[in-house]
């Protein structure tokens, strides 16, 4: 879906991409998304880009501190400076509130936030663990339509929720549950009549020719 206008969200995405900091699924949905002819974004993107190189024609070249996108992320998302890193690491006391809210996180079915993975393919982000690199999403598949060959970089569960679900020669149905090892190849995953699936993998995994 194209934007109308500038938003908060297309400014956050936007940055993010320019400066490489979504993973490869998000960034993958957002050259879709470009590529569906979206003039706001192309524009913001290319204001970015010429930021970014000019950036780098000036600085030397330097190790990135592991710290720097995560500052990142929360300067786009408004945090406060309460909830930066302070005195040799350690964090500023949070409110009780604000505590149990990063304690505690609850997702509903009607919040949105599916993007576009692949052409009839969405996917809705959960939860991402930055220390394993493990992401928690669902991914919703009209029916016909099929996911690359790729291989896991990592151990790879999923869940079927509804519809059915062909991978590794076996039909899958609601509740039946399907594990691939690090290392190993879907050569193909497809539905006929469409599924939605609970997704816990690594946030990058290779994509293979087809064969």
């Amino acid at each position: 879906m194209k934007h109308a206008a500038l938003t908060d969200e297309v400014v956050e995405r936007t940055a993010l991409y320019a400066l490489g900091a979504l993973t490869q699924i998000e960034a993958r949905a957002f050259e879709n998304h470009l590529d569906d002819g979206c003039a706001i974004c192309q524009s913001e993107l290319d204001q970015y880009q010429l930021t970014v190189e000019a950036l780098a024609a000036a600085l030397p070249d330097a190790e990135p501190s592991p710290a720097v996108r995560e500052r990142l992320l929360k300067s786009i998302s408004g945090a406060t400076a309460d909830d930066e890193v302070q005195n040799a690491g350690e964090r500023a006391t949070a409110t009780p509130a604000l505590a149990e809210a990063e304690t505690f996180v609850s997702l509903f079915a009607d919040d949105g936030g599916w993007q576009k993975w692949d052409e009839g393919i969405l996917f809705k982000p959960l939860f991402i663990d930055e220390t394993t690199g493990q992401m928690t999403s669902l991914v919703r598949m009209q029916p016909g339509t099929a996911l690359p060959p790729h291989q896991h970089l990592g151990v790879e569960q999923f869940l079927i929720i509804e519809g059915d679900c062909h991978v590794h020669g076996e039909r899958l149905g609601p509740g039946d549950y399907h594990r691939a090892m690090d290392g190993s190849v879907h050569e193909t995953t497809y539905t006929e009549t469409g599924t939605t699936f609970l997704l816990v993998a690594p946030k990058e995994y290779r994509i293979l020719e087809s064969r």
